[in-house]
């Protein structure tokens, strides 16, 4: 594996819930490690490291989905993040068919082996096998090694991510709150599962409260320079950032806020965040050009 790629591999195999030797040997399988590669075929082509149609893309990283090529996917970093839930979510879907159809012969395969199958060519010909392609016999053979030699499905429930102190403990890019210890439940002034809610629980965790009433997340930038909150200037950790109206999949009535938990050599950053009304909260890559947005106003 060249040296380059092994950030790379590492993320997906984070986002993934999958060992590193087997993402590794996906990528080399279809890119070559090449985050650029690029395959014309009658579905509109597929890019990046694991190559991956714009179907596929959209339904993990629907932001630019429709651009040529699609936002991101060429992007090394966001491929591998994105690529690794894809990976996961295909996997779910996987175990699902085969606890379905216990008798047939595709559900005697390991998790993976299905995985793979079905990643090359599709849930209907794994529910073929053994009969499916020779070309997907072949992949399957080059990278079964891999999952022979450690490439199962690892644990990374209970991981932890981030710079901050503390960290946050993650299964894939979902934050498990509770075991992370995120002060949600002292957080009265912000209703639960919305993005303000997590960015002031996990401010104050870190020891850097803000006001209980700084607004909606568009807000909170006029609500820093109110009362006094440094903004503005190099990107630091724990950072609230303070996403204007409709910016980066922002809400176009309220925008957002999330927090800046790692800043990578290459400017690209991981951000923690919430939305939707739900209690949970997750993960997400920022490339250094959106994190870069002048829409977006970073609160120290």
């Amino acid at each position: 594996m060249p040296e380059q790629a092994k950030p790379w591999v590492e993320r997906a195999a984070q986002s993934s819930g999958l060992g590193a030797d087997f993402i590794a040997a996906l990528m080399r399988r279809e890119s070559g490690f090449n985050p650029e590669a690029y395959a014309d075929d009658s579905n509109g082509g597929t890019w990046g490291l694991l190559q991956l149609n714009r179907s596929v893309w959209r339904g993990v990283h629907p932001e630019g989905a429709d651009q040529t090529p699609p936002q991101g996917i060429t992007d090394p970093n966001i491929h591998a993040q994105y690529g690794g839930i894809y990976l996961k979510n295909r996997l779910e879907g996987v175990r699902q068919l085969k606890a379905s159809h216990p008798d047939a012969q595709f559900a005697r395969l390991s998790d993976l082996e299905a995985l793979v199958i079905a990643h090359n060519a599709g849930e209907g010909n794994l529910m073929k096998y053994p009969d499916i392609p020779n070309v997907t016999k072949e992949y399957l053979d080059e990278v079964r090694p891999a999952i022979n030699a450690g490439g199962s499905c690892s644990a990374t429930a209970g991981a932890t991510i981030g710079a901050l102190s503390p960290p946050l403990v993650v299964d894939g890019t979902i934050i498990d709150i509770d075991a992370s210890g995120v002060p949600v439940a002292s957080i009265n002034s912000y209703s639960v599962g919305q993005c303000t809610w997590w960015a002031a629980a996990r401010r104050q965790q870190i020891g850097k409260p803000v006001d209980p009433y700084m607004g909606h997340g568009y807000m909170w930038a006029a609500s820093a320079e109110r009362h006094g909150y440094p903004i503005g200037g190099t990107i630091q950790l724990g950072d609230v950032m303070s996403f204007e109206r409709g910016v980066l999949g922002a809400s176009g009535e309220y925008g957002h806020v999330a927090i800046v938990e790692e800043i990578h050599e290459d400017g690209s950053i991981l951000i923690s965040e919430s939305g939707g009304g739900q209690r949970r909260a997750w993960t997400r890559l920022l490339t250094r050009e959106q994190a870069e947005n002048p829409g977006i106003t970073y609160i120290h």
